[in-house]
């Protein structure tokens, strides 16, 4: 009987240990640049949070678009590989000219 609590207590925190090793990845801005905290917002996948994000740094959705960079690569490109709800920011950013692919080049309206 003590063999079986000893191996159940094994696998208890082998799972436990496992959990905390698996802990989600959390962005941070760099710097206190309103366009970097627009990279962290924009990975982080709320629409209604990265539109409030671009509206109170008096940008527009064409500029983040055409100009922001994150981590020295499009922000189209950064949601695609760091974010979350991807397709549906990426779309948000773009105008809806985003396909589920990265985008070679987005045109200024």
């Amino acid at each position: 009987m003590k063999a079986i609590a000893k191996v159940l207590m094994i696998v208890g925190v082998s799972v436990a240990g496992m959990g905390f090793a698996q802990a989600d990845t959390k962005l941070v801005a760099a710097d206190d640049v309103v366009t970097s905290d627009i990279c962290v917002v924009a990975a982080e996948g709320s629409k209604m949070k990265l539109h409030k994000a671009i509206k109170d740094a008096g940008l527009s959705r064409d500029y983040v678009a055409s100009n922001v960079q994150c981590n020295d690569m499009p922000i189209v490109e950064f949601v695609e590989q760091y974010g979350d709800n991807v397709a549906s920011i990426n779309r948000y950013i773009t105008g809806g000219e985003y396909t589920g692919q990265l985008i070679s080049q987005v045109t200024a309206k």
